[in-house]
């Protein structure tokens, strides 16, 4: 097949979970002809692009493939020796940060009147390969029509419910910071209420999601769509849900590092994740493709999506570490009692 919060956690363990994937004919990092890319999963998707541009191009690809909040940490932690050239993150906002800090080259890639324009920086200086959306994984037998965010905020959701931690995920980060920015001050009442009401804060999305697969949870509140629906499609009884009152969209923007040694190798990179080809890819791994000519994946066309849950680039770009920062030690690593069990609580005629 294929033809602040975001910012430094520990640098030192990202040795742990990143992947470093080779694609081309082998590394050499004094040859001009290497490409250095940074990316977000999905990194069968990375790897896949990657290996088919080498391909096509001859040119040798050093892939480094973690979350976006590894990224961003590995970014700031080269900073003074940076080595990437090319960066794909599961977040825009992230993205933008690394704009603000004039860390991006501009550059419009080729095939970009095919897409989605307001996906876009409108100065080029990144560009949105694709996009998924944000919202409620729930086993079939406690999915309902009607399921929204406040079931989980107020104890109505029957079940267990886990959420991705922001400080590891990317789109949950974006997710957060979206609601919260929608939301003000019963937001922060909302989440804390959610957290009493039992909501577990696993890892990364994959860790949510594992735990919904193998039966320990009944939900992922803030679930990444495209991680689900390729579950759905391998069989699972699981059910991809985006509540009525909206969901956020997560664009994955790709960019070129201003400290880039091939700027046009790069350039030429960014081309071919927009061509035919590259976007196909996209849609088979049940992302959104950017470009409006390609079709999505058949299971991600029979959910359509709810309306969107809308941040201010420049309100979220001025809260966006206070938020996250204040979510990661009042929401994230709170210590929640657990719920009473109403069978083991007394009552007023079996107290002594």
């Amino acid at each position: 097949m294929f033809s602040r919060a975001l910012m430094p956690r520990a640098a030192a363990a990202l040795s742990i979970t990143a992947l470093i994937a080779l694609c081309g004919c082998g590394y050499a990092m004094d040859d001009d002809e290497v490409l250095v890319v940074y990316s977000a999963g999905p990194r069968g998707l990375a790897e896949a692009v990657c290996e088919a541009f080498s391909k096509e191009t001859g040119v040798r690809i050093e892939l480094f493939s973690a979350t976006s909040g590894q990224i961003m940490a590995k970014l700031e932690a080269e900073k003074y020796n940076p080595r990437a050239d090319v960066v794909v993150l599961a977040s825009q906002f992230g993205a933008e940060w690394l704009k603000r800090e004039n860390r991006l080259l501009a550059h419009v890639p080729a095939a970009i009147e095919t897409t989605t324009q307001d996906w876009h920086d409108p100065d080029g200086f990144y560009h949105a390969t694709s996009a998924a959306a944000v919202g409620i994984a729930v086993h079939a037998d406690f999915h309902h029509d009607s399921l929204e965010w406040t079931d989980f905020f107020t104890g109505r959701f029957p079940g267990r419910a886990i959420m991705p931690a922001p400080s590891r995920s990317g789109s949950s980060a974006d997710f957060v910071l979206t609601y919260l920015l929608a939301h003000a001050d019963q937001g922060w009442a909302d989440f804390s209420a959610a957290r009493s009401q039992g909501l577990e804060i696993a890892g990364a999305n994959s860790q949510a999601i594992t735990n919904l697969l193998i039966g320990s949870h009944n939900a992922v509140f803030g679930a990444v769509d495209y991680l689900i629906f390729r579950e759905i499609a391998r069989g699972e009884p699981i059910v991809m849900h985006f509540p009525d009152s909206g969901a956020a969209l997560v664009r994955r923007p790709i960019a070129i590092l201003s400290t880039t040694r091939v700027p046009e190798l790069a350039k030429s990179f960014v081309d071919f994740y927009f061509d035919e080809s590259a976007q196909t890819e996209i849609a088979t791994r049940h992302l959104l493709p950017a470009r409006t000519d390609i079709a999505v994946s058949d299971v991600r066309a029979g959910t359509p999506l709810s309306r969107e849950l809308i941040a201010d680039m420049d309100e979220a770009m001025a809260h966006q570490r206070t938020i996250l920062r204040r979510f990661q030690y009042e929401i994230e690593r709170a210590v929640i009692p657990p719920r009473p069990d109403p069978a083991r609580t007394p009552t007023r005629e079996t107290l002594p």
